[in-house]
């Protein structure tokens, strides 16, 4: 070729070569940037394949971002990321570490020829792809401050003409120039894709913070009404936690002894919650049969067995954007625990007899009396229901820990059933004040609440509330009390004067009767609640109360009819 040739093939190339670096200069797509870098740089060394590493944004791991084979473009999971972080003696015998570290050339004119170098990886590849690796050249990509932000891989470099394998060393200048320029243009790319990373991140924080603010607007814009009295501290956390959780859609796990008012705090969070606009819905677990249970809460299709004559919408369903409650959730069956667990998992229910799901959004509150953690250890309740179940739990304290809120108590009953039942009294008397103050309330608020209803109605009209007005729990405390303020001789007469302590065994016989008249009306009569608080079986407390002749009230009533 005469020197005119070769001047006009030199400006052809410089010409490609300038045209090139412009269009790559304007891709801002990292991935389509890096194929096109690879692509123009096989062309002007006719080389069978390349590779482009890039460093990630710790700048410590060095990643295969693309690859490309005349014979198409094979799997590269065999390749393993460089770790910068993980310096060892093999460094500088791995070619892509010494690159990349030391922003040297690596030029290798024969891979099957002693050069110090480790290329485990090259031969590996061959070997499992058939391929044969002639000569390769290493070029670092470096930024405009002189960092290394990845390696340019270049293998088997060939004659233009004849196709003959050839040195990378006549290229190296021109494979240097081009990748200083393809290196400016992929840290500009990268940089643009951060940067729209963090303004994507930035955008979903301000959506986020904007939701935030607004609902923290209409938390402080609205008055929070929980119609819970107390003033406690014990309360008073409580409510704290209660508005924490409030308006997330997280479950949440009421604790706490019988009567504490579980579903009048359930109550309370779901109509004060961005929710109270939509049901509030309560099941009992432990009120129904298992599989009347299930229809209930996940419905049934027409046919779904015998009776179903029509379709019916379970609770979870009719809850949708509301709130479900479900009381006793430890009394549950352990077959339907998994029905429970699905809708936590999955936001879906599926209905008797139905083939497909239902989507349903409902806040979940669970509450129990029970151990649920012994229940877990006997099997029957599921741990992973415990756990999605118990995401924010509330314990919700006994009467007795919030001795000031029994005053508050007792002054609103008292006007709640002087106004229901149209009554006037006085109030209580100081000796009725004092044993309900010092009693210490088994069966919590809800003991309280039915002492007071009953005093009212037992109190005459104009009257005071009297200690006989109480029930005879309450009473045996006051009385216990009494004898407790005096000394000597005093103390034992009224003993002595009641044929109930005539003997050790008629003593022991009344303080039995008495504990377990107390535990049977701080439950309402519920024997099974009444067993479970003494910690006897329900079988020995029935009879007991058949030896001791306990009758309950309806049975009571009964036989003086």
């Amino acid at each position: 070729m005469n020197d005119i040739g070769k001047l006009v093939k030199s400006l052809s190339f410089i010409e490609e070569f300038v045209e090139t670096t412009t269009s790559l200069a304007t891709e801002r797509n990292v991935q389509s940037l890096l194929s096109k870098v690879l692509l123009s740089a096989r062309n002007f060394t006719n080389c069978d394949a390349g590779r482009v590493y890039v460093l990630d944004v710790t700048k410590r791991k060095l990643q295969l971002r693309i690859s490309q084979w005349d014979d198409g473009e094979p799997n590269a999971a065999w390749y393993q990321v460089r770790d910068f972080g993980q310096v060892g003696a093999q460094t500088t015998n791995d070619p892509l570490m010494f690159c990349g570290m030391t922003g040297s050339v690596v030029l290798i004119d024969d891979v099957y020829s002693y050069n110090g170098f480790d290329l485990d990886y090259v031969y590996s590849h061959d070997q499992l792809y058939g391929t044969r690796t002639q000569s390769l050249i290493l070029v670092p990509l470096r930024d405009h401050d002189k960092q290394t932000i990845g390696v340019l891989e270049l293998i088997n470099a060939k004659d233009a003409y004849n196709r003959r394998y050839v040195s990378f060393k006549s290229l190296e200048a021109i494979i240097c120039a081009f990748a200083a320029q393809a290196a400016v243009c992929i840290n500009n790319a990268l940089l643009i894709e951060t940067n729209n990373h963090l303004i994507g991140l930035l955008n979903d924080t301000n959506q986020r913070l904007e939701k935030e603010n607004k609902l923290l607007k209409e938390r402080g814009s609205r008055k929070l009404d929980y119609n819970i009295i107390g003033q406690s501290d014990a309360m008073q956390q409580v409510f704290g936690l209660m508005e924490k959780a409030m308006d997330t859609g997280v479950s949440i796990l009421l604790t706490g002894e019988t009567g504490t008012g579980k579903e009048v705090f359930a109550r309370a969070i779901h109509e004060n919650s961005i929710r109270k606009a939509k049901q509030f819905i309560t099941q009992n677990c432990a009120a129904l049969p298992e599989q009347l249970l299930e229809s209930e809460l996940f419905g049934y299709k027409k046919g779904a067995f015998t009776g179903a004559v029509t379709e019916k919408k379970g609770l979870f369903e009719l809850a949708n954007c509301g709130t479900i409650f479900l009381d006793e959730i430890g009394d549950m069956p352990i077959n339907l625990q998994s029905k429970i667990l699905r809708v936590l998992q999955e936001g879906e229910v599926r209905p008797l007899g139905a083939t497909e799901s239902v989507k349903v959004d409902v806040r979940v509150i669970a509450a129990t009396h029970c151990n649920l953690h012994s229940k877990i250890q006997k099997g029957e309740f599921r741990e992973d229901l415990y756990f999605r179940l118990n995401v924010f739990p509330i314990a919700l304290p006994a009467l007795r820990e919030r001795n000031i809120d029994v005053k508050l108590l007792l002054d609103h009953f008292i006007r709640k059933y002087t106004k229901q039942y149209s009554k006037k009294i006085t109030g209580l008397s100081p000796a009725a004040l004092d044993v309900l103050l010092k009693y210490r309330f088994p069966g919590n608020v809800r003991e309280l609440q039915n002492a007071i209803e009953r005093a009212v109605l037992l109190c005459e009209h104009d009257g005071s509330i009297l200690v006989e007005h109480l029930p005879d729990a309450m009473q045996q405390v006051g009385a216990s009390a009494t004898m407790g303020g005096r000394t000597g001789g005093t103390r034992i007469t009224p003993l002595l004067n009641d044929d109930r302590f005539s003997s050790l065994k008629n003593a022991v016989n009344a303080y039995e009767i008495s504990v377990i008249e107390q535990h049977l009306q701080a439950n309402n009569w519920n024997q099974t609640r009444a067993a479970e608080t003494l910690q006897i079986p329900r079988r020995t407390l029935i009879d007991k109360m058949s030896r001791y002749n306990i009758k309950t009230p309806d049975k009571k009533s009964a036989q003086r009819r």
